[in-house]
C-alpha cells in the first residue's frame, strides 16, 4: 500500500510529535508499505530552499517551504501553519497514485492538505487527532476572537465528516468525537508509546550531578514544553515552600511561552533551588534522565485534560525515571496501573510538596520503579505493535495488499 504521511513535525527536530511521526511511518514501511512523508524544514533555522526531496532510511521525505514560527506571535504561527498547508499540497502532487492520505494533527490545516490530496488522488483520507486543538486553544485563551473560533469549529467538523477514518491517541478523545457526532466504528485508538530499539541502556556514568553540584540532592526534573497548559506555576510555588529544605532541587529543561515568566517569578522569590536549562537534543537528555530522582508530569486542573495523556508519561517510563504526576484521568490510570510513580492533585502546591516528600522518603520504591517500569511500558505501549494495528486498519479500509519494498539506507 502506498501511503502519504503528512506531518509538519519530523526529525531532525525533537519532540513527541516528531518521534511519533518518524516511528509510525518507519514501522509502517518495515511492514511492507511504501511511505512518502510530507513535512517541512526544521524550524530552528531559516530555510534556503523551497523544496527538497530526500531519503531517510526507507522513507521518501519531501520537505517544502514554510514561514518560520518565532513562537512569540500568534499571527506568525498562523502564517507558519498556512504556508506549510499550501506548500505540502503542492509537494503531495508529486506522489503518484497513493492508496491512503494520512494527515496528523494538531493544527487542523494539515487535515486540509490531507483532504485536498485525497480528492486529487482519489485516495482514502485518514485524519489522526493527537490533540483536541480547537478545544485546547479555547481553554487556554488562544482563540479570543469568537468568529475565528466558530470558523475553527466548522473546519474541525468538516474534516471529521470528510475523513474516511479517524485515529485518536486516547479513549477520552474517542468519546469526545462520538459526542460530536462522529460514528464510533470510524474511530481507532492508537495511543502514544515507544519503539523498543530506541530505549537506552544507562551506564551509571552520568556527570550531571557533579556538573551542577547536585551530589546528595533529591533532583526533581521537568523536561518538555514550558507552556500555558502545563500549570508549572504550581511547581514554582512548591519550590518556594521548600526553599529552606536543602535536600531538594528542581531542574526545568525546555522552552515555551511560559518560561520567561516562570524564570522571573523564581528570581523575584530569590529561589536558589531551581535551575532553568535550554532545550536539549534527545541524546543529550539521557544523562539528565539518569541523574534525576523523579520526573514531573503536570497539566492544569480541567476536565479536558482528564482525557489527555501527556507524552512525558512515556518519555519518563522509557527512561526508567519515576513519575510525579499531576494529571487526572487516563494518564493517572497508566501511572498507577504500571506502578510507575506518585500522584498529586493538579495545581495544588501543598499536595505536590506532600507527595514529593513522601516519594523522597521511599528510596526502595523508587529503585523498584527504575528496575521494572521500562519492561511494563513495552508490554502495553510498543510502537511496533501499534503500527501493526494501524496497518490492519488501513488495509481493511482500502482492501489493498501490502507491497514489499527495496529499502534505502540513508539516515539523518
Amino acid at each position: 500500500m502506498k501511503i502519504v504521511y503528512i506531518t509538519q513535525h519530523f526529525p531532525p527536530e525533537i519532540g513527541a510529535a516528531q518521534g511519533r511521526a518518524y516511528d509510525m511511518s518507519s514501522n509502517l514501511s518495515n511492514l511492507g508499505h511504501e511511505l512518502h512523508v510530507l513535512t517541512t524544514f526544521p524550524n530552528s533555522k531559516p530555510i534556503k530552499k523551497i523544496f527538497k526531496k530526500e531519503y531517510v532510511n526507507n522513507l521518501t521525505v519531501y520537505r517544502s517551504f514554510r514561514i518560520r514560527d518565532t513562537k512569540t506571535s500568534s499571527i506568525r504561527r498562523l502564517a507558519n501553519y498556512l504556508s506549510f498547508m499550501f506548500s505540502s499540497c503542492t509537494s503531495g502532487l508529486l506522489v503518484k497514485k497513493p492508496d491512503v492520505i494520512y494527515a496528523t494533527s494538531p493544527q487542523l490545516f494539515q487535515g486540509v492538505t490531507g483532504y485536498f490530496l485525497s480528492k486529487v488522488h482519489r485516495a482514502k483520507f485518514v485524519f489522526e487527532i493527537r490533540d483536541l486543538w480547537v478545544d485546547f486553544a479555547e481553554l487556554l485563551g488562544q482563540f479570543k476572537n469568537k468568529k475565528l473560533l466558530q470558523l475553527a469549529r466548522k473546519l474541525e467538523s468538516f474534516l471529521y465528516k470528510k475523513a474516511d477514518h479517524i485515529v485518536v491517541v486516547t479513549h477520552g478523545y474517542k468519546q469526545r468525537l462520538i459526542d460530536l457526532g462522529v460514528q464510533e466504528d470510524k474511530i481507532t485508538v492508537i495511543p502514544n508509546g515507544v519503539n523498543p530499539n530506541s530505549l537506552p541502556t544507562f551506564t551509571g556514568t552520568s556527570s550531571i550531578r557533579h556538573q551542577y553540584d547536585l551530589e546528595n540532592k533529591f533532583l526533581v526534573l521537568y523536561a518538555g514544553n514550558i507552556g500555558a497548559a502545563q500549570g508549572l506555576g504550581t511547581i514554582i510555588t512548591a519550590a518556594q515552600k521548600l526553599k529552606n529544605d536543602p535536600s531538594v532541587v528542581f531542574m526545568f529543561i525546555g522552552e515555551g511561552v511560559e518560561k520567561q515568566k516562570l524564570m522571573e517569578q523564581a528570581t523575584s522569590l530569590n529561589l536558589s533551588n531551581i535551575l532553568f536549562l535550554d532545550s536539549k537534543r534527545k541524546e543529550e537528555l539521557l544523562d539528565y534522565y539518569e541523574a534525576a530522582d523523579i520526573g514531573i508530569v503536570s497539566l492544569k486542573k480541567h476536565p479536558l485534560f482528564e482525557i489527555t495523556i501527556p507524552s512525558k508519561v512515556f518519555d519518563y517510563m522509557s527512561m526508567s525515571t519515576p513519575i510525579l504526576i499531576g494529571v487526572e484521568g487516563e494518564a493517572k490510570d497508566i501511572v498507577e496501573k504500571h506502578n510507575a510513580g506518585f500522584f498529586f492533585e493538579p495545581e495544588n502546591a501543598d499536595d505536590f510538596v506532600r507527595v514529593l516528600k513522601f516519594a523522597q522518603s521511599q528510596p526502595e520504591k523508587l529503585n523498584d520503579i527504575r528496575s521494572h517500569v521500562k519492561d511494563k511500558l513495552l508490554q502495553s505501549f510498543n510502537r511496533e505493535k501499534q503500527a501493526e494495528k494501524l496497518s490492519d486498519t488501513l488495509t481493511n479500509m482500502t482492501n489493498s495488499p501490502q507491497k514489499k519494498l527495496q529499502k534505502k539506507t540513508t539516515s539523518f
